[in-house]
């Protein structure tokens, strides 16, 4: 994680490997996609993001055709302009818009999920046992046109993690920062994709931490497929 998609023609330095069943490799594929092409939709992008785009569109006509029909359904785009200008949200004369349904939303919070998941098998050396829990929530650019990242979770997590390989790193198109008590499994993480797309997560080892009134979104990890047949998914946590 992210996946190879991500990055400009699928190439990425080799790290932030995790090993997984196939089940959930496979069952969390358009996941990857989902996001993959969601991280492109910004105002100016290059020749490199908009090939990708592209080729990685083409795929998910063939793999998730339902998809591509959520977002390119018919919408009102002044309205849509108008919402999105309320809330401080800059958009540019000429900027297409896309529809982000309840199908999309389902693989968007997978893919958070799944995210958070992997991070914290790379920094604790160990699969988040199913007697942990564990949170993923997704924003895209517009949520934080008004007032940017909330400086809450900046001030939370201090530590940062990008993809490197020699004098090649990937900041500007994948960077995080985290945060991790060993002591207790916590695990906090706060990421960024393209610009575009933002995953923030939780983890603990110990489920029981939350306490017996468990507060909603948190899922055992054995449940991370569940998501896309679980009714409250459809929208965002």
């Amino acid at each position: 994680m992210p996946p190879k998609s991500v990055f400009d023609s699928s190439h990425r330095p080799d790290k932030l490997v995790m090993p997984a069943c196939d089940q959930c490799n496979r069952g969390t594929s358009t996941a990857d996609l989902t996001a993959s092409i969601i991280s492109r939709w910004g105002y100016v992008i290059t020749e490199q993001e908009h090939a990708d785009h592209r080729r990685l569109v083409n795929r998910m006509r063939k793999q998730a055709p339902e998809l591509i029909h959520e977002w390119t359904k018919p919408l009102d785009r002044i309205g849509a302009r108008e919402h999105l200008e309320k809330h401080g949200v800059f958009v540019p004369a000429g900027a297409g818009m896309a529809s982000i349904g309840p199908l999309t939303i389902r693989q968007l919070n997978l893919f958070a999920y799944k995210f958070v998941l992997g991070l914290y098998f790379e920094h604790f050396h160990m699969f988040l046992p199913d007697t942990g829990r564990v949170s993923g929530f997704w924003r895209t650019k517009e949520d934080f046109g008004r007032e940017g990242i909330p400086a809450m979770l900046l001030e939370m997590m201090k530590q940062y993690g990008t993809l490197e390989q020699g004098k090649w790193n990937t900041r500007e198109v994948f960077e995080y920062r985290y945060e991790i008590n060993e002591k207790d499994g916590l695990f906090a993480c706060l990421s960024r994709f393209r610009g575009n797309l933002f995953v923030t997560g939780f983890a603990t080892r110990d489920g029981s931490q939350l306490g017996a009134d468990e507060p909603s979104g948190w899922i055992q990890p054995s449940g991370l497929l569940n998501i896309l047949d679980d009714p409250k998914f459809e929208d965002r946590p």
